[in-house]
């Protein structure tokens, strides 16, 4: 449950901020992803209220599960969610740059393929008060107390076998031992 509010928080903060800089109260777009006052959240959900939705790009494979969960926590809040891999998920995003559409407004994946688009100036840095209770290793930092995102998950690959199902490996080496070579 943790995750899917961070990840909620995360995404309200990531289009929240676009849609309040289209309020009533004109702010730069940087200046809001910076802010820090008690009001934040509220600040936010109102603007995002006032846009009405957001384009998620993701490639979690929760992601039906975890727009419910926002949309019940933010209702009058809706997602419009595109899920891919993470590489699919660049490339589209990186088109859309440079054709000017820019569909788009929050991004969750792996961090190889947001470092391109951090590289080019497609993501802004934001601050965010959750992101204390992450480890400091699982934040990309940018400039001052700024972040360009924080991991959210990790994936640890391994390979195992079965002793007893698969047949020992053939040496080509007289030098040394299979066994020695697992």
């Amino acid at each position: 449950m943790k995750t899917f509010f961070r990840v909620g928080l995360l995404l309200l903060v990531s289009f929240a901020i676009d849609a309040w800089a289209q309020g009533a109260k004109p702010t730069p777009l940087a200046a809001l992803a910076r802010y820090r006052g008690a009001d934040r959240e509220r600040i936010l959900y109102e603007g995002a209220k006032k846009e009405g939705g957001f384009v998620w790009y993701t490639s979690l494979v929760p992601h039906k599960e975890i727009g419910k969960v926002f949309m019940t926590k933010y209702p009058g809040v809706s997602i419009d969610i595109y899920r891919a891999d993470g590489v699919t998920l660049m490339n589209r995003t990186m088109a859309e740059h440079q054709a000017r559409r820019h569909i788009m407004d929050t991004i969750e994946t792996t961090p190889p393929p947001l470092m391109p688009l951090r590289d080019n100036k497609m993501l802004m840095p934001y601050y965010s008060p959750h992101l204390a209770a992450y480890p400091e290793i699982a934040k990309e930092k940018a400039d001052g107390d700024l972040v360009w995102w924080s991991t959210d998950r990790e994936s640890l690959i391994g390979v195992g076998y079965n002793k007893n199902t698969f047949p020992p490996p053939t040496c080509r080496s007289a030098s040394t031992t299979c066994s020695s070579r697992l």
